[in-house]
């Protein structure tokens, strides 16, 4: 009735999937026990609110647009600890000021818009601010450019997630969210932003940081760092940023704008004995012996990297991996060669090249004179620049 979803590559539990029945029955003892509380919000002009009367259950699903916080500003959810919104249109940001303010017991609030109903800009509004017990805190923005500094106020916060379309400003908000572990900030933010993450000593997962705000050497506890890398940030600077991380099982380095002068030296890199998933989108002209390689290195994922030598040579003896992907000009040589090494790497699930060599497409196919290098991988996708056939198995 209940099955647990591991993913294939990391291992991890992603996800539970259920029976309609068990669905069923589950919502309805919840319901029952006002242990959760589903709350429909009428989308016309005609529909009212009073047709859905508060039950005072402390965790609340909130579907659709509408006067979703004046129906939870309600006296009778005073008492919620718990508001997960889901497909939210823009006017949330208008009308949540006040029903905000009536839950300030909150431990966690997660607000998501529906993209196809809102409209561009907007601000989160301030009344967030005054959730002061708030533990976990996931604001999906869609288009939004501005984050309100009464952010700053929730000291308590474990978990923080920022995600908008659109270039956002940051105020200086982080300074004493010392419990923060979790934080995940906008991919785009404007040049006026000013991160103060100093503090941040107990964050084990740091995403979408960029390289010129501020410095992450004490974070030791990081486990998960994307760093963006902008300006004139050297390899020396980027080494002397992370060598400290000792900890650190996942990292993903994207020079931003792609304009680095010249190739990064990412030997620091190999050090991170722990590292379990590796992201390069910055220009490494090769890749180490495979014996500098972490041990425990499973996932690794190659962009723009402008490679001299074919990178395959080296991964085909790393016989650990699980996931190999080759994007977009990963590899610039003058030819790149799938090598046999392949077939005995009996743990790889996913192998993903984009690539230029026009023999693949036809000895990789079922029954190609190369595919019994690659048809133990479950799945291979082969992308060929220049035309619009992909071999995906």
């Amino acid at each position: 009735m209940v099955i647990g979803v591991k993913d294939d590559l990391s291992c991890r539990w992603e996800y539970c999937q259920m029976h309609d029945m068990m669905r069923e029955v589950c919502l309805n003892k919840a319901k029952e026990e006002n242990f959760l509380q589903f709350i429909k919000v009428p989308t016309t002009s005609t529909s009212t609110i009073n047709a859905h009367t508060p039950t005072g259950s402390r965790r609340l699903a909130v579907h659709g647009g509408g006067n979703a916080f004046d129906m939870l500003g309600s006296k009778n959810n005073q008492k919620a600890r718990s508001v997960l919104g889901f497909g939210l249109d823009s006017n949330l940001w208008k009308q949540s000021a006040q029903g905000l303010r009536n839950l300030q017991l909150l431990r966690v609030l997660d607000l998501s818009l529906d993209y196809k109903n809102d409209s561009k800009g907007g601000r989160i509004p301030s009344s967030i601010g005054k959730l002061i017990h708030l533990r976990y805190l996931s604001l999906d923005m869609r288009w939004a450019t501005h984050v309100p500094s009464s952010l700053r106020n929730l000291k308590l916060l474990i978990y923080l997630r920022i995600y908008s379309r659109e270039r956002v400003h940051l105020p200086s908000i982080f300074k004493e969210m010392v419990e923060l572990r979790f934080l995940q900030l906008p991919f785009l933010v404007d040049d006026k932003t000013k991160l103060e993450l100093g503090n941040l000593v107990n964050l084990e997962y740091l995403s979408g940081f960029p390289s010129e705000n501020g410095s992450i050497l004490r974070m030791k506890k990081l486990r998960t760092l994307q760093i963006f890398l902008k300006g004139k940030y050297t390899s020396e600077i980027l080494a002397s940023s992370l060598c400290e991380l000792r900890n650190l099982e996942e990292l993903s380095l994207i020079d931003e704008n792609n304009e680095s002068d010249g190739a990064y030296d990412v030997d620091f890199v190999w050090n991170f004995i722990h590292l379990r998933s590796l992201g390069l989108s910055i220009h490494v002209t090769r890749l180490p012996d495979h014996s500098r390689f972490p041990p425990h290195l499973a996932h690794i994922s190659l962009i723009y990297c402008k490679m001299e030598e074919d990178p395959l040579q080296i991964l085909e003896k790393l016989l650990h991996l699980k996931s190999v992907q080759l994007q977009y000009r990963s590899f610039v040589g003058r030819k790149m060669e799938l090598p046999e090494g392949l077939k005995y790497i009996t743990s790889l699930k996913e192998l993903e090249i984009r690539h230029s060599n026009k023999e693949w497409k036809t000895k990789l196919v079922p029954g190609g004179e190369s595919n019994h290098k690659v048809q133990h991988i479950p799945s291979v996708q082969l992308h060929y620049e220049g035309d619009d056939s992909d071999i995906d198995e």
